[in-house]
């Protein structure tokens, strides 16, 4: 009998240790299950942030190109005659042409801004013409950047003339920030009267090649 109740006393104190571990072992199992949810959470507030739609980025290009252009109507001041008479098609003089802009927008989208060129006669009769305009740009994911230009052409010298300008143009990277570029202009200008017209009209369609060097501005 003695020696039922020392085993039965034997294995309370058993059951109360084994009780009590459990017991102590709870809270650090508490805490241990709490840590996950806080690190869940940082987690989280990083996913959101990359998952967050991109902030406005920017788009500086600036451009350096070499053209020369075809004028329609009455072209008796231009360097080249393409006719026979004088009223024939002409080559105007070649030009320099250097330019800046900024596009505001999404990174890999369409971006809207404002652009400023200077073109300079190369040879013949002195000319410059200043043209402020507007301007759009999409690149994407790819190597090439296309764009826009509509604005207002400024003939500085020889003499002065406000006409309106709009130019096309594709940019080709080779490197990063790099690019040859292309682009297709029209100006359309209005003169003085002539014994055949009151208001006279001169449209030019110019082309140019250059480089382009673009630097972006990430949000």
């Amino acid at each position: 009998m003695l020696e039922l109740r020392t085993g039965l006393a034997l294995v309370a104190v058993l059951l109360g240790a084994s009780f009590g571990r459990a017991a102590a072992a709870q809270p650090a199992a508490a805490r241990g299950a709490e840590a996950p949810q806080e690190g869940g959470g940082a987690a989280l507030d990083a996913y959101r942030a990359l998952s967050r739609p991109p902030g406005t980025a920017g788009r500086v290009v600036s451009t350096l190109a070499m053209g020369t252009g075809i004028r329609f109507n009455n072209p008796y001041r231009l360097q080249t005659q393409l006719g026979e008479t004088a009223e024939s098609l002409s080559l105007t003089a070649g030009y320099l042409d250097l330019g800046v802009a900024l596009a505001l927008g999404p990174a890999d989208g369409v971006q809207h801004g404002g652009a400023l060129r200077l073109s300079i006669a190369v040879d013949g009769v002195p000319q410059e013409s200043l043209t402020p305009s507007y301007f759009v740009a999409y690149r994407g994911l790819t190597r090439a950047l296309a764009y826009g230009r509509l604005g207002a052409a400024i003939l500085i010298e020889p003499d002065v003339n406000v006409g309106g300008e709009l130019a096309v143009g594709l940019g080709y990277f080779l490197l990063g920030g790099v690019a040859l570029s292309g682009e297709i202009v029209g100006d359309l200008f209005y003169g003085a009267a002539t014994y055949d017209a009151a208001y006279t009209v001169y449209p030019v369609v110019s082309a140019q090649l250059g480089l382009m060097i673009e630097h972006e501005l990430l949000p």
